[in-house]
């Protein structure tokens, strides 16, 4: 009975025995099992050539830097103003001259019939006469510029609203309509590179010189006249002084 007991507490004590050692085995791992020993692992053999080679290193610069070279300040040449100034007068002269010329239209004979004459080319005169045209608040039924003409309608003996009493403004509003409207084609044709001549023609294409084409066209000359103040440059009231400042 005592000998089975004895075994008994043999065999448990062995297990625990084994079981607390490999506990502690845990706790402290072998490194030799994880790792090969330095004397399983091959020296390292480095070829001939690479021995003698070198790594490449950049050059040094032994030159010193050179200090930046202060630049001058480049002096701004000084202004003729007085030369310049005398050209810009010459200028505005000829163009004051010019715009004269161009919006200063004679109503003179061509040919025996009436005409204006402008000293402007076609193009140019094509403008001046439709602008006025605008401010005589003419009807202008059609308009080509290429052909250099206006069908405009026009009576010189239309009457105009007059105050008077009530009864007359309802007659002039609802009345018979005393003016009697005819149409008429502003014809421009250029004489010279400079010079164009305006005349007046009715529905057939017949130019004339009667009443009606001598007053539509000192209606169009008052128009022209009429924008020729403000195509003019203002005059200063005082002195320019040319020279520059210092």
């Amino acid at each position: 009975m005592n000998t089975r007991l004895y075994v008994r507490l043999t065999l448990v004590s062995a297990m625990l025995l084994n079981a607390s050692c490999s506990t502690i085995k845990s706790w402290f791992p072998d490194k030799e099992r994880d790792y090969q020993f330095t004397t399983e692992i091959p020296e390292l053999v480095v070829p001939d050539d690479l021995k003698t080679k070198t790594l490449a290193t950049r050059p040094v610069n032994n030159t010193p830097e050179l200090a930046p070279t202060p630049q001058e300040p480049v002096k701004p040449a000084a202004v003729n103003t007085k030369a310049s100034s005398k050209p810009e007068k010459t200028e505005l002269k000829e163009t004051t001259g010019a715009s004269s010329a161009a919006r200063s239209p004679q109503t003179t004979g061509s040919s025996g019939v009436s005409s204006l004459q402008i000293d402007q080319s076609v193009g140019q005169a094509w403008w001046i006469v439709g602008k006025a045209l605008s401010r005589q608040k003419l009807e202008v039924v059609e308009r080509n510029m290429d052909k250099g003409y206006f069908f405009v309608k026009y009576d010189p003996n239309a009457v105009k609203p007059e105050d008077g009493s009530i009864f007359d403004e309802i007659n002039f509003l609802f009345g018979d309509d005393p003016s009697k409207e005819q149409e008429y084609r502003v014809s421009l044709h250029q004489l010279e590179e400079l010079l164009t001549e305006v005349t007046v023609q009715d529905e057939e294409g017949i130019t004339l010189s009667n009443a009606a084409a001598t007053s539509l066209l000192r209606l169009i000359t008052e128009g022209i006249n009429q924008d020729i103040p403000n195509s003019r440059p203002e005059k200063s009231s005082g002195p320019t002084d040319s020279t520059a400042a210092p």
